[in-house]
C-alpha cells in the first residue's frame, strides 16, 4: 500500500456493502492495498441493487464524494447520501465562486460586474469531469473590480469557473444534506459500517491475514463476513 495517510507496505483493503436495517453484509471486495476506497463502490452498490435486494439510499463517508456516483446512483433511482467532501480549494482572491450567480435558462455563470462566463472546455481533475466557464479576455481586462477577482498574473488571460459535468444529481443530493433523513443515514452508516469493521478487526480475524496472495485474502475476508452475518442472523431470527 502506498496511499497519502496510510500505512506503507503489503496491505489488502476489503470493501463491504451493508444493509443499515440489521448489518448484514451484502457485499464483499478484496483488493490490493493501493486501490481507492470508491473504485468498487459502484459495481457494489448496483450488483446489491439488482440481484438481492432494491436500494433506495446510499450512503458513504466523503472518500465516495465523487460526481459519476451522484450520476450513476440517480440512474438507478438511488438516493446518494454522502459525507460532502471537504473544499481544499486555494483562493487568493476576494471574489471567490460564491460572489459568482448561475442562470440555468442560459447556462452561464454571472460575476459581480454582471459579465457571463461561458463553458468553453471539459477538463478532468480530481477524479472528475469539470466544466470550465471562462469569461471574456477583453471584459476582464477592463474590469473595474481586476484586482478582486484575477491575482497578478491571472490578469493577463481571464477569470474561469469549475462546475461539475454531473451537476443535477449532485444539486439535488447535497440539496438534502440537512434534512433529517439524510443526517439519520449518516448515523446509521457510522454505526453500522464503521462498528462492523472494528468486530471483524477485533472479533472475527480481520487485523491479519493466515495466507498470502489475493485469493487467499478475498476467502479470508469472505469467511470473516460470513461469519458475523451468521450471529446477527440468529439474533434477528430468534
Amino acid at each position: 500500500m502506498k496511499r497519502p495517510g496510510k500505512p506503507e507496505g503489503p496491505y489488502y483493503l476489503v470493501h463491504e456493502t451493508l444493509d443499515t436495517d440489521h448489518g448484514i453484509i451484502l457485499a464483499v471486495t478484496t483488493t490490493a492495498g493501493n486501490v481507492y476506497d470508491s473504485v468498487p463502490y459502484l459495481d457494489q452498490i448496483e450488483d446489491v441493487h439488482k440481484n438481492i435486494v432494491p436500494v433506495q439510499i446510499a450512503t458513504a463517508d466523503s472518500a465516495y464524494d465523487f460526481a459519476l456516483a451522484h450520476q450513476v446512483l440517480d440512474e438507478n433511482g438511488i438516493s446518494f447520501f454522502v459525507r460532502p467532501k471537504p473544499n481544499t480549494a486555494q483562493i487568493t482572491v476576494e471574489f471567490d465562486r460564491t460572489y459568482f450567480s448561475y442562470d440555468s435558462e442560459k447556462d452561464v455563470y454571472i460575476c459581480p460586474n454582471q459579465k457571463e462566463l461561458h463553458p468553453r472546455s471539459l477538463v478532468r481533475r480530481d477524479g472528475g469531469i469539470f466544466w470550465k466557464y471562462w469569461a471574456s479576455r477583453k471584459d476582464c481586462k477592463f474590469c473595474p473590480l481586476q484586482s478582486k477577482c484575477l491575482t497578478k498574473k491571472g490578469s493577463l488571460t481571464a477569470r474561469y469557473l469549475l462546475d461539475n459535468y454531473f451537476r443535477a444529481p449532485v444539486q439535488k443530493n447535497m440539496a438534502q444534506k440537512d434534512s433529517p433523513e439524510y443526517r439519520k443515514a449518516l448515523k446509521k452508516r457510522q454505526i453500522w459500517c464503521e462498528g462492523t469493521f472494528a468486530a471483524q478487526k477485533w472479533s472475527h480475524n480481520l487485523k491479519r491475514l493466515l495466507r498470502r496472495g489475493l485469493e487467499a485474502a478475498t476467502d479470508h475476508c469472505l469467511l470473516s463476513a460470513t461469519a458475523i452475518n451468521l450471529k446477527r442472523m440468529i439474533k434477528y431470527m430468534g
